[in-house]
């Protein structure tokens, strides 16, 4: 699959391009940059990530998990009468519930972001345009992926040369 992939001089002229093309109908597009440019993600429509939500999800999943394995073994399994102490005593269980919420709060971002960041696939087609390699210095690339629903290979190619690019690159292969 054919990918057109075009480098820019500025984070404006990338997101004044990234704006165009969806203006024109384009849904697949990614940006790559070597530090955050503000407003991109506005200008390229994406979604706001779910990865805070998930985090929350598993600190609570975590931490109620800690305290009911906690209750289990000491108040309903194994209760021990010492000094007239009750068998629950939730005051007792609040760090370990604590640390717990907060290890699998450190697991989930870890591996979301691992995940989510696509950073386990060691290579993507991008890669391959000359010079992709300043996306990491100074380079502001926007790719335009071939699955896009409108995505027509001379159309797109005119669209992506009308944004006023530095350089456009076509790359082919399946990330």
């Amino acid at each position: 699959m054919k990918r057109i992939v075009a480098e820019y001089d500025s984070p404006r002229a990338l997101r004044l391009a990234a704006t165009t093309l969806r203006g024109r109908g384009y849904t697949r597009l990614e940006a790559y940059t070597p530090h955050p440019v503000p407003d991109l993600d506005a200008a390229l429509e994406a979604r706001p990530s779910r990865l805070p939500w998930a985090i929350a999800a598993f600190a609570i999943a975590g931490a109620l998990g800690a305290y009911g394995l906690q209750w289990l073994l000491d108040a309903y399994l194994y209760p021990v009468d010492a000094g007239n102490r009750p068998a629950h005593m939730p005051l007792a269980f609040v760090p370990i519930t604590f640390e717990m919420g907060v290890l699998a709060a450190g697991f989930a971002a870890f591996f979301g972001v691992l995940i989510c960041g696509r950073m386990l696939q060691l290579w993507h087609p991008a890669c391959e345009a000359p010079g992709f390699e300043s996306a990491t210095r100074a380079g502001y690339w926007l790719e335009l992926d071939g699955r896009d629903p409108i995505f027509d290979f001379g159309r797109a190619q005119r669209d992506v040369r009308l944004t006023g690019p530095v350089q456009v690159a076509i790359v082919e292969g399946e990330s």
